[in-house]
């Protein structure tokens, strides 16, 4: 980033963080665009997106190993919010029931990077400050410094999620369905001592039809079940897939054979 803008970045920033009082509720809409690259590590690929509801309570414990798995390029004149709370949560995915990789502070100033295609809300961003370490936010509660219109869509979930080398795909996945509601089971993921998340242990990603739209959704479970809702009414068929989790990561994902 060259000085001139770095210099506008922090005019601006200082503008808005002394002129900006109390939570303010956006949505943004935001169009798809091509203009970044990225390398993922797994043959599976979403044929779609969704939305998600985050809850920003978990507090991460014990230092998580990555393994990266894919490089974004900016977008293409750098996008740029503030965060409004006191206190962000930044996940490893876009969804409230990933693990927490870092917290953000009111007033930082973040690059956006994209937003998780079929689920508008979550935008993968990086600190101006750490242009290496990216993280998943909840776009409710930032401040947009520029048009939400720039953001390109990001298909891959997995962009920064961690993955366990010390645990298998959970085994005895199930699921029925009674109405729109598909419930899953599985079996426990048996931990070594210590290598509890302290967080939530069952990750479900799902891509799934609710009210008429076909959206992602990530739903996290402490016990072994979970519910996800699904309805008719959408093009495409609905799928998903299970995680076990402990500290250093995700274990590998097992297709749920959808009802």
């Amino acid at each position: 980033m060259k000085n001139g803008k770095v210099s506008w970045l922090l005019i601006v920033v200082g503008g808005l963080v002394a002129g900006c009082t109390g939570a303010v509720a956006f949505e943004p809409t935001v169009m798809a665009s091509p203009s970044f690259t990225q390398t993922a590590t797994e043959t599976f690929r979403p044929s779609s997106t969704a939305t998600a509801t985050a809850t920003e309570t978990a507090t991460l414990t014990s230092t998580l190993s990555e393994t990266p798995t894919a490089t974004l390029s900016p977008t293409p004149d750098g996008l740029y919010a503030i965060v409004r709370p006191e206190m962000l949560s930044c996940r490893f995915g876009p969804g409230g029931a990933y693990l927490l990789r870092s917290t953000l502070k009111a007033g930082e100033a973040v690059e956006i990077l994209g937003h998780m295609l079929l689920n508008d809300n979550w935008l993968l961003v990086h600190r101006v400050d750490r242009p290496d370490f990216n993280c998943w936010v909840s776009g409710n509660f930032l401040n947009w410094l520029g048009e939400p219109a720039t953001i390109p869509y990001i298909e891959n979930p997995h962009l920064v999620l961690p993955w366990s080398p010390y645990y298998d795909a959970l085994k005895g996945v199930s699921a029925s369905r009674e109405g729109n509601n598909v419930t899953v089971s599985w079996g426990k993921l048996v931990l070594n001592a210590g290598d509890d998340s302290l967080q939530i242990p069952y990750l479900i990603e799902a891509w799934v039809c609710q009210d008429g739209q076909f959206v992602f959704r990530a739903i996290g479970s402490k016990t072994l079940s979970a519910k996800v809702h699904d309805e008719g009414g959408c093009d495409e068929a609905s799928y998903a897939r299970l995680f076990g989790v402990e500290k250093h990561g995700y274990t590998r994902w097992v297709q749920i054979p959808w009802p």
